[in-house]
């Protein structure tokens, strides 16, 4: 790969222990729910083919647990200490290899961020201390020393397999409140022993995983650690701390790499942050371990932008820069920024919904702005259209350009009719919250994809059945998305059409609060039945105006929805130093005039009421009326997004995806248990 003159640093090779690498992009290890039975299978080798086609240096799997003891409540993890599991570990390592990049195995042990709980059995989970965990709330034991030996000693057998599996190299971990944290962060060790104590005690563990695996798989194999920057609590580690146990690892261990992270389970968000904290968030503090180091820095955190990775790496505060959503969300981040088509880059938006969320829900990880992410081998390549006709596609939201785009590039003539001078439909309203700035990213990487599929974007433009039959289309996608309710109505009470005395208040729609068409006054009464960032959004834009507002949700905790996609500490901190209150549990059984009578919806009683000037109301529902007077009068009209039902972003552009694809039949469209994961794991069990 050329260093392109844009990003000479960045594109540039970099030697790590034994390995060297084409260029200082890469990948950290990061769960992706793709295994199965402990083993890779053919959906990991895709997707990391993929990063490895796209140009990347260094892609990290894992995490590989090395323990049994290591149960995660979710069975879709690496067991490292398979040695059946050698054989996928090969074919991995061996495609990605072909494509020019270089891999190393994480390895790692939860401690007693786990549970004891597995899919077959009950075991003991492992810790420094009975600190109970953040995570789970369940107490592990207190290793013993025949404990911590066990532990080394499988520690190093991993480490073996990984080479033997074709690894290029192994990373200990030592972040994000797994075990060998645990044993370094006072926040988890309350030991008085040897391994207690003092920062030499507390790494002890460590160094002895280190020399263990050091000794198993010689000096001419690259080894290195994941380290922890900040617990960002009271009492725990700083960044002070993770200089100091930089230096020391580095004189007492042979170690050839210091990846860096932060946080752990009692603040996760703050490992892997929302939208709300800048990119490279964690890069001044890498500095300072990279000042101290003789062996090469990775850095990390939210970095999407080729030009201030290139200048992180120019700057020396690190030697490669880590961006692992990037490449979610593009895996061929590198060629095109190798190839002076940077613009061409779709950009993460760090909405944490279709990767971190989906592993909170148990699901495999995909990606809300990539439909292509966990399905590579489904998906890795557009097919050209069979029979290239003109499409037409109506709205300019998500749904609407991603269908067009994908139209497009498969070679369709495609017409997109939208009715605002602005293409980004519902987006534009969600920038304009607190946090989802970047989110502009969606529509203008939509744009610049419509580009190139040469599609024919038409502004300022209302669709008619007159307009579409003069266009004559050979098909129709409608993604015309939602429009807002002010009924109040909730399925708490699904009888009740809409808020008795709702009609005669002053009552905005959601969309109405945030952009301030109608603007709210005096006290405001939010009555959230969505529970999501939107809502949460919108609370915050009118405590921004200078308005008392209080959210009455009908959930048992404030805003729930964003627990999965790590916004809600970030929200509950800025929302409840700004003023906010709320009560959950409770829903409007009526207005009368500036009063909002309350229930309690678990004992029906009334509750005092609130007194408001403006009540907000969520809620929206489809804006179907174009969809439902084609499909009287002609053939091949399909809709997508918001208009099908109201939903998430994941599913808008997704659905456009699939409809680009012209993948409207139930046997074509769906994806069945298994159906991503088989080649490989059909190698494994001699099938």
């Amino acid at each position: 790969m050329r260093a392109d003159p844009a990003y000479p640093h960045l594109l540039s090779p970099l030697r790590i222990g034994s390995t060297e690498v084409r260029n200082r992009v890469m990948q950290t290890a990061h769960a992706k729910m793709y295994s199965q039975n402990g083993h890779d299978t053919q959906r990991d080798i895709d997707y990391q083919v993929a990063r490895a086609k796209g140009g990347a240096g260094l892609l990290i799997t894992g995490n590989r647990l090395v323990h049994p003891t290591s149960t995660t409540g979710n069975q879709r993890f690496m067991w490292a200490y398979l040695k059946d599991a050698v054989k996928t570990n090969r074919r991995l390592t061996g495609a990605v290899h072909e494509h020019g990049a270089r891999i190393f195995e994480q390895l790692n042990h939860f401690g007693g961020n786990a549970t004891s709980d597995s899919a077959d059995d009950i075991r003991v989970l492992w810790g420094p201390s009975n600190v109970k965990s953040p995570s789970y709330g369940e107490m592990p034991k207190a290793m013993e020393q025949a404990d911590i030996d066990e532990l080394v000693e499988w520690w190093a057998l991993c480490a073996e397999l990984s080479r033997e599996g074709g690894f290029d190299g192994t990373e200990v971990h030592i972040s994000h409140s797994y075990l060998l944290h645990q044993f370094w962060s006072p926040l988890y060790n309350k030991r008085d022993d040897a391994y207690g104590g003092s920062m030499e005690n507390r790494l002890r563990l460590t160094r002895e995983v280190l020399d263990a695996i050091r000794a198993r798989v010689g000096d001419d194999w690259t080894v290195g650690i994941r380290l922890s920057l900040h617990d960002f609590m009271p009492g725990g580690l700083t960044d002070q701390d993770a200089v100091e146990a930089a230096l020391h690892l580095q004189a007492q261990c042979r170690i050839d790499y210091i990846n860096v992270s932060a946080a752990g389970y009692h603040n996760i968000h703050m490992a892997m942050q929302p939208s709300d904290e800048p990119d490279g968030y964690l890069v001044e503090m890498t500095a300072k371990v990279k000042a101290v180091s003789a062996v090469p820095v990775f850095t990390v955190g939210g970095i999407k932008d080729p030009a201030l990775a290139d200048e992180i790496v120019a700057t020396g505060k690190a030697d490669m820069v880590a961006m692992t959503r990037a490449l979610i969300a593009d895996p061929d981040f590198a060629n095109k920024a190798a190839a002076g088509r940077a613009d061409e880059i779709v950009h993460c938006i760090r909405g944490n919904q279709g990767c971190i969320g989906r592993i909170y829900k148990g699901f495999p990880v995909s990606c809300t702005v990539n439909p292509a992410t966990g399905r590579e081998g489904r998906f890795g390549e557009l097919p050209p259209a069979e029979d290239p006709g003109r499409w037409v596609v109506v709205g300019g939201g998500p749904a609407g350009m991603k269908a067009a785009e994908t139209l497009g590039k498969r070679g369709h003539e495609v017409i997109l009719l939208e009715q605002e001078e602005h293409l980004g439909g519902q987006l534009r309203l969600v920038v304009q919250t607190p946090g989802r700035h970047m989110w502009n990213v969606v529509a203008r990487d939509l744009e610049v994809q419509m580009e190139l599929g040469h599609v024919d974007v038409r502004r300022a433009t209302p669709a008619t059945p007159e307009l579409i039959a003069e266009l004559d289309p050979d098909g129709v996608i409608i993604a015309t998305g939602a429009l807002p309710t002010r009924t109040g109505f909730s399925s708490v009470f699904p009888m009740v059409d809409a808020i008795p005395g709702i009609a005669t208040a002053n009552a905005l729609t959601l969309w109405e609060a945030i952009d301030g068409t109608k603007p709210a006054t005096g006290r405001v009464v939010l009555l959230d039945d969505d529970g999501s960032r939107t809502a949460a959004g919108a609370a915050e834009v009118l405590l921004d105006r200078g308005l008392r507002v209080h959210v009455a949700t009908r959930w048992n905790q404030l805003f729930p929805f964003t627990l999965g996609g790590l916004d809600m500490a970030t929200l509950y901190e800025r929302l409840f130093r700004k003023g906010l209150t709320y009560s959950i549990n409770h829903w409007a059984a009526g207005i009368d005039g500036t009063r909002v009578e309350m229930v309690n919806l678990y004992t029906g009683e009334p509750e005092e009421a609130l007194h408001a000037d403006t009540v907000v109301v969520t809620g929206a529902k489809p804006d179907d009326a174009l969809y439902l007077e084609l499909t009287a009068s002609r053939g091949n009209v399909h809709r997508v997004g918001d208009c099908v039902a109201v939903r998430k972003l994941d599913h808008a552009i997704y659905e456009g995806y699939l409809a680009g694809r012209e993948l409207f039949d139930p046997r074509e469209r769906y994806i069945h248990e298994g159906d991503l994961e088989r080649e490989a794991a059909d190698l494994v069990h001699g099938d």
